[in-house]
């Protein structure tokens, strides 16, 4: 997901604060008084979508009476909410700087009609609000998302969850072994407590409140949570920081998967999965998303990994539900499961079929499937072909004397192109541009110094299969920013004993730098095991 957030001179990056990020919104004339409150000319030719895609501000620029609290693992904006706090001279005081973020210069009409709309937003928020005065047709999707209240008991048990997240988050982090010695003096009749607990007894007597009430008459001898349960919620502390990994590699359309050597962890074999993809900035990366079990012949080892990705990981199927959601609200289709399938599942009474589970089951995975099984062919015998895309280098153009014919092995991309019938025109304009090009200019000799030509998204299918031939595992990485995740699980393997290894670790550890949200993973083990939060 984008990482930025889009006002002018606010430098501030979801990956790196706490504050909430919205993103601009599909209705077409409040996403035009967004753009228009930022000040930035560069947004003003893009469409809503393209702006609720892209592009997100963050929660310091609108007043505190526009954002809703609906829980306290949930941030929303209200219906109306519209950004009016922004750093629009800060620049000024460096003239030598350059902004990407181009600040648009007003008229004292725009400025008026301006401060005439920020007048009227605040006189809507303070009118009372209307209990049941939403008319038909009207988006209610918000007010539907507001939650009861939480009950003392509830807020008791969310803190206590968050404060064994926390303890998990820091210990993974910090290469520390959940066990340490108690593993090793089982037999011993001095209990020598596990790094876990002890550490959950340092907060204990550093002051939390919370864990004292928990187990303040527990006996001392007594783990306070038992192993299943930990690794229960390692399990949720490693799925959300893949998510958190996964939503920007979303964004950027074309990945490629890549393993590592085979490792031992726990007494089992497992090959080490990493994420190859260009970011938003163009820059080549490799992000480490998890231990794969590595056993059995090679179609065993796909068909485990096929099911990782369709079923346990679902890289796309959260993004794509998200979208046809709000597709359908904006049409006012009822998105519901069809009732021919419930006629034909016959569920237990008491049972209800949820229609993000049946999407995913009777859609997403099939897609998923047919995909893989379409990759399969394409880097078998057209593997040679998609290499002959290297000839877009500018400097392997001139090699061959600007005669190319890349359109004949276009078909195998075709479909990832954004103007595949424009492709042979494109194709002519790119290599007349660097064939006549002036005795200054010198020629790109990779494909990451192409990217980064700011010309080269003139040419969107040319971009494109740029994109695609650097996510080939065949190609290296340009530099060690790329090499980071690789070098930190280099580093993890060399550090850890064998004996201390834990797949859930590993990932909090070498994406330390990756933001975590606590209260997310608390809202994501209650729905996961609701009965724990119950007996807590």
């Amino acid at each position: 997901m984008p990482n930025f957030c889009a006002a002018p001179n606010c430098t501030r990056k979801s990956t790196q604060s706490d504050l909430a990020f919205f993103r601009f919104p599909r209705d077409a004339q409040r996403c035009k008084l967004w753009v228009e409150n930022c000040r930035r000319a560069d947004l003003e030719d893009k469409t809503s979508d393209q702006l609720n895609k892209h592009y997100r501000l963050c929660a310091k620029h609108f007043e505190a009476s526009m954002i809703s609290k609906s829980s306290p693992y949930r941030t929303v904006l209200k219906d109306n909410a519209i950004p009016t706090i922004f750093d629009l001279t800060s620049h000024l005081n460096n003239p030598h700087s350059r902004h990407r973020k181009r600040i648009k210069e007003l008229t004292e009409e725009e400025l008026r009609k301006i401060k005439e709309r920020r007048l009227e937003a605040s006189a809507e928020q303070t009118e009372p609000e209307k209990d049941n005065d939403v008319s038909e047709g009207q988006d209610c999707s918000d007010a539907n998302d507001d939650l009861p209240p939480l009950t003392a008991e509830e807020r008791e048990v969310r803190d206590y969850l968050k404060s064994l997240f926390e303890v998990l988050v820091v210990i993974g982090k910090q290469n520390i072994p959940l066990n340490g010695h108690a593993e090793e003096e089982k037999k011993s009749e001095s209990f020598t407590p596990s790094n876990f607990q002890a550490l959950l007894e340092y907060r204990i007597n550093a002051g939390d409140e919370v864990l004292r009430k928990r187990f303040e008459m527990t006996a001392v001898n007594t783990e306070y949570c038992s192993p299943a349960q930990q690794k229960q919620m390692l399990e949720v502390c490693e799925s959300c920081i893949r998510e958190e990994l996964l939503q920007e590699i979303r964004e950027c359309r074309f990945f490629s998967l890549v393993t590592d050597e085979v490792v031992e962890i726990s007494g089992e074999c497992h090959l080490p999965l990493l994420l190859r993809f260009v970011d938003q900035s163009n820059d080549l990366r490799e992000e480490f998303i998890g231990f794969l079990p590595f056993e059995g012949d090679e179609e065993t080892l796909t068909e485990r990994l096929l099911f990782e990705i369709t079923e346990k990981w679902e890289v796309y199927h959260e993004f794509w539900f998200e979208e046809a959601v709000n597709l359908a609200a904006a049409m006012e289709i009822p998105v519901k499961v069809p009732r021919l399938y419930l006629r034909k599942q016959r569920p237990e009474v008491g049972m209800e079929i949820q229609p993000e589970s049946y999407f995913k089951e009777n859609l997403t995975v099939p897609v998923v499937e047919r995909v893989i099984k379409e990759l399969k062919d394409v880097f078998s015998e057209n593997h040679l072909k998609a290499l002959k895309w290297l000839s877009l280098v500018p400097a392997v153009m001139g090699q061959l004397k600007f005669n190319t014919s890349e359109e004949n092995n276009a078909d195998i991309y075709r479909n990832d192109l954004p103007n595949p019938d424009t492709l042979p025109a494109e194709l002519h304009c790119w290599r007349i541009k660097w064939k006549h090009r002036g005795k200054e200019v010198s020629l790109p000799s990779t494909i990451y110094d192409t990217l980064q030509l700011s010309e080269v998204k003139f040419f969107p299918n040319v971009y494109s299969f740029l994109k695609v031939l650097c996510t080939l595992p065949v190609l290296k990485l340009q530099n060690t920013k790329s090499e980071t995740a690789r070098k930190r699980l280099k580093a993890y393997l060399t550090d850890t004993p064998v004996s201390h290894r834990s797949k859930s670790l590993a990932l909090l550890n070498i994406n330390y730098d990756i933001k975590h949200d606590l209260d997310l993973m608390v809202d994501s083990y209650t729905k996961l095991y609701p009965e724990k939060e119950k007996c807590s």
